[in-house]
């Protein structure tokens, strides 16, 4: 099954793509197959894999607004964002950037079509920016503490993550 993420904001956040390392080159300097050069298409390429590793910030789609009831905060989007730690990083960097000092966002993360049912309130978790405490008793590094969370933070289904700064 598929696992969807959602963040939810007290404003509005930027939308789009984050955290990926992309270059946009026309089709035929990437195939020798390239058989219209007249109508030559731009394709995205990734020197590395890791390149591909990022994060997708969108609004909220159609049929998927059950999931309001889980957050309590009046901004909620949906996220892309792999397992990979690149991604976790991505999100976290992303957070940190958009997260006001004194306000705070929630993540959650849910099955398709589990949107309506009731977080698990012993799965929830808090990680605080500014204190560097990743739930009550992991210390983060200040220097390192995105990579940290990119390595240990996992989303798990019907988990709420409440981001403070």
């Amino acid at each position: 099954m598929t696992i969807h993420h959602y963040i939810g904001s007290p404003y509005e956040l930027p939308t789009g793509n984050f955290g990926t390392k992309e270059t946009l080159v026309p089709l035929s300097e990437a195939s020798p197959f390239n058989r219209n050069p007249k109508k030559e298409k731009l394709i995205t390429i990734y020197e590395k894999e890791e390149d591909a590793y990022g994060i997708s910030i969108n609004p909220l789609t159609d049929g998927y607004s059950d999931i309001e009831h889980a957050f309590t905060l009046p901004y909620i989007y949906e996220v892309s964002c792999d397992a990979h730690s690149k991604s976790i990083r991505a999100l976290f960097t992303y957070i940190e950037e958009c997260l006001v000092e004194g306000c705070h966002m929630e993540l959650y993360s849910c099955l398709d079509g589990d949107e309506a049912e009731e977080k698990d309130s012993s799965l929830d978790t808090f990680i605080n920016l500014k204190t560097l405490y990743f739930g009550k008793h992991y210390k983060l590094n200040k220097k390192k503490y995105i990579y940290e969370l990119g390595e240990m933070f996992t989303f798990e289904d019907k988990q709420f993550v409440v981001v403070v700064k």
